[in-house]
């Protein structure tokens, strides 16, 4: 890790945080907290930012490059939850968890910059302006939803059903071509299958020209058909 303190300027910072929607609208003064207090870091590709249980400091923002939260299972295998890119806020709910610790491991996923907001500049800023914490109640709120709906859909569905509506959801984002953001066996301890089960999955789709995958790059060939294995999960709201 490359730590550099009190670079860039803070006029620098403030053009980042402008990117930021948590922020948008609010006035330089507004975001004086979190200016006089952030911190800039830089990581290189597998480096470790912070760790699960580590006493928290503060979110980052990422500013290039890309992160990856994680925990590790009872059996050692890596459960990636979330991937973020530029303008992202990692780890923002836990400025509000009272046991003052990183939940999840934090990773750069590729060589990356990133803005360390210090915790308690992040809860001034938010107590005097209702405006960010609506924002965040809503995106909160949000992801809550998501998540059930998850558990869901994770209790009541086979594995194949599992797989389809996790490419469907990477293709929506991009094309019928895309790179799986995750190792194989990383997406199967996300989908809580077997990594043997994932391998005769994807082999059998080849086969049946469903899909066709090359190292990593996947590219959809018969989409109705993993429409029709997702068609449980889809809700109307």
């Amino acid at each position: 890790m490359t730590f550099v303190k009190n670079i860039p300027t803070q006029a620098e910072i403030l053009t980042w945080l402008n990117n930021v929607k948590m922020f948008d609208g609010l006035t330089t003064d507004a975001l004086i907290p979190i200016l006089e207090n952030a911190s800039y870091m830089e990581f290189s590709t597998g480096e470790l930012i912070s760790y699960e249980g580590m006493p928290f400091s503060g979110c980052s923002l990422v500013l290039a490059g890309k992160v990856e939260v994680f925990r590790n299972t009872y059996l050692g295998e890596e459960k990636v939850f979330g991937i973020f890119s530029p303008y992202e806020l990692v780890a923002i709910a836990a400025v509000f968890m009272p046991h003052n610790r990183f939940p999840m491991t934090i990773r750069a996923k590729t060589n990356c910059s990133l803005l360390l907001l210090e915790k308690n500049s992040v809860l001034q800023v938010c107590m005097n302006n209702p405006i960010v914490m609506q924002r965040l109640l809503v995106q909160f709120s949000t992801k809550l939803y998501e998540q059930i709906n998850n558990i869901d859909w994770l209790t009541s569905s086979s594995a194949e059903q599992r797989l389809a509506a996790y490419i469907l959801s990477l293709s929506s984002k991009q094309d019928t071509s895309f790179v799986l953001p995750i190792s194989r066996s990383q997406l199967a301890t996300k989908l809580g299958i077997r990594y043997e089960t994932l391998s005769r999955l994807i082999s059998s789709w080849r086969k049946q020209k469903i899909i066709e995958i090359k190292l990593n790059q996947v590219t959809i060939l018969k989409r109705t058909y993993l429409h029709q294995l997702t068609l449980p999960s889809q809700r109307s709201f």
